[in-house]
């Protein structure tokens, strides 16, 4: 009996095809005449490609028709249940497509009531198109938990993680920055972490700073360097990159460790801060004193890169510093204390960022290199920093 309705229905469709000048209100028209699913989604797959705004109504009643009816109709069996899901999903789709404001309290009542991925992805999109702020918050929440990872069913909890991300995206809001980069570093797929990781960097025109109290905030030292790194990938001014990178060496250095692991990540925390104030040339109140900790707190290759940013900053307060540490070392070469090769290179990084730093107050210590026993070859690199600072 079901094929011989089809089939009517098919002739309908066929007939009313042949006219390609039909509006869209004639297709609603039928639409609301023919009762079987199927026949329904024959018919609003002619409607959806029109994108008409003035149809919104139509749309928002046939949705609400679907989602408030009388759901146990569709539930006789599995293939009604199927026609039921595609044709809310097609009408979902379409009200996204054209930003129907008024539909959104079914939409969201799709989200919460869904057992099919798609449809409920459809229906965080549709949110997103639609810039239903209101919901913002839920949709953060249920993009937070699909991050946890705890359901067995990957495969749909990622649909439903790409729809959240979608509307997270689409809606701006800064609720969405923590799960976006939760789910930009998460289990998922490169097409759901990718396209998290963009949505973060298009939720501000500086996202470094919006990073901060993430980067602040992580427990774990290794996702307190992604939400650095993200901050460096983005197009944020570079004060607020700086500042950011100020941020990571205050988190590197404000731990204390003793599991090996965890002491690395650390390790690579202060590094690439530092590494990023090098690069951009950059100069910060804070960053000298933090960085003159940083020179003993980590390996050689720290403690040189440390000395190099000190160099570049080339304040004061960075050169006093500078000044300070190879006047230690020049008071041991001259009370007969062994330097070891390490601190050679420590001693050669000195007199380098000196010369950078440009600053008179290294004149000094560069000056007693000649008298407490240094070879020659230290001695002229001494000479060749002063004439840096004094031609």
């Amino acid at each position: 009996m079901k094929k011989i309705i089809t089939l009517a229905g098919f002739s309908v469709l066929l007939t009313l095809s042949a006219f390609s000048e039909e509006s869209g209100e004639t297709w609603s028209r039928t639409y609301r005449r023919v009762t079987d699913l199927e026949q329904k989604f024959a018919i609003m797959q002619n409607i959806a490609p029109l994108d008409d705004k003035s149809l919104e109504p139509f749309l928002t009643s046939s949705l609400e028709d679907l989602v408030y009816g009388d759901l146990s109709q569709y539930r006789r069996t599995p293939t009604t249940y199927d026609d039921w899901e595609a044709l809310t999903r097609l009408i979902v789709k379409e009200l996204g497509d054209v930003k129907a404001q008024g539909a959104s309290t079914a939409i969201w009542d799709v989200v919460r009531t869904a057992e099919v991925p798609l449809l409920k992805a459809e229906a965080l999109i549709a949110l997103g198109q639609i810039r239903a702020v209101e919901y913002v918050s839920e949709i953060a929440t249920i993009l937070r938990n699909l991050n946890f990872n705890t359901r067995q069913e990957n495969q749909a909890a990622e649909i439903e993680a790409y729809g959240a991300v979608t509307a997270l995206d689409k809606m701006k809001d800064p609720a969405g920055l923590e799960p976006l980069f939760y789910a930009a570093i998460g289990w998922y797929s490169d097409r759901v972490t990718s396209y998290a990781e963009e949505a973060v960097l298009g939720l501000s025109d500086d996202p470094a700073s919006m990073l901060i109290p993430v980067l602040t905030d992580a427990a774990d030292y290794a996702e307190k360097r992604q939400a650095f790194a993200l901050a460096m990938n983005s197009d944020s001014p570079p004060e607020s990159k700086t500042n950011a990178a100020v941020v990571a060496l205050k988190e590197g250095l404000k731990y204390a460790e003793t599991d090996p692991t965890r002491i690395r990540q650390l390790a690579n925390l202060r590094s690439d801060a530092i590494t990023v104030l090098i690069s951009m040339n950059a100069s910060h109140s804070e960053s000298p004193a933090l960085l003159d900790q940083a020179i003993d707190e980590g390996e050689i290759d720290e403690g040189l890169i440390a000395i190099q940013a000190l160099g570049i900053d080339g304040s004061r307060a960075a050169a006093e510093i500078l000044a300070r540490r190879l006047s230690e070392f020049n008071e041991r070469q001259e009370a007969g204390l062994a330097i070891n090769q390490d601190e050679l290179l420590f001693v050669r990084q000195l007199i380098f960022a000196l010369g950078e730093a440009g600053d008179e107050v290294g004149l000094q210590p560069l000056t007693e290199m000649a008298y407490v026993g240094y070879t020659p070859a230290l001695v002229r690199q001494a000479e060749e920093a002063m004439k840096k600072i004094s031609p």
